[in-house]
């Protein structure tokens, strides 16, 4: 059991070492603004049945009701193929495209519905605060410490580990029951 355990540890340190230096960050994107849209990426499949005639697209499942997309007369079953200037296959390049927009700014859009290409400009909105900072996840107030709290005895626990597999390098004949 602990062998599974250790080794599962070192899964984790590899992968997070892979990652790049100093402590590992999940992966977060927070917009400022709204475009008031659910999609999805499209395969090219899709996009030919849809008659998309773009390398990529991104399907809009569902607008907001009275929204900033709404407003701009966008509809679920279009696709998105590009915003300001962007083309977009997926929300994280929608999100991409909207890196550095502030509320209030026009943002012109493309998309394809029933077959035919059409533009909008959309007036983006802000977006709603979330206290967590985390936008996948609204919780309490203390989470984003917590979390820093667990990196930190995940970086002391493999600091560790990785003195004891130094001295167990260094003394081959030592105890290995028992290096600390």
């Amino acid at each position: 059991m602990r062998t599974a355990i250790a080794t599962a540890a070192l899964a984790l340190a590899a992968g997070l070492a892979a990652a790049g230096p100093g402590p590992w960050r999940p992966p977060t994107r927070v917009a400022a603004v709204r475009l008031g849209v659910r999609v999805v990426g499209t395969t090219a499949q899709l996009r030919k049945a849809l008659g998309v005639g773009a390398d990529k697209g991104a399907l809009v499942l569902e607008v907001e009701p009275a929204g900033p997309a709404a407003r701009a007369g966008l509809q679920a079953g279009d696709v998105l193929t590009d915003v300001g200037g962007t083309p977009v296959g997926d929300a994280e390049d929608i999100l991409q495209a909207l890196t550095d927009r502030k509320p209030g700014a026009d943002v012109p859009l493309q998309y394809v519905r029933e077959r035919e290409v059409r533009t909008a400009t959309v007036t983006l909105a802000a977006a709603p605060e979330r206290r967590s900072g985390f936008p996948w996840f609204e919780g309490p107030e203390g989470l984003p410490r917590a979390w820093r709290g667990f990196q930190d005895r995940i970086e002391r626990q493999l600091k560790d580990l990785d003195e004891r597999l130094r001295r167990l390098e260094e003394h081959p004949g030592l105890d290995r029951t028992n290096v600390r």
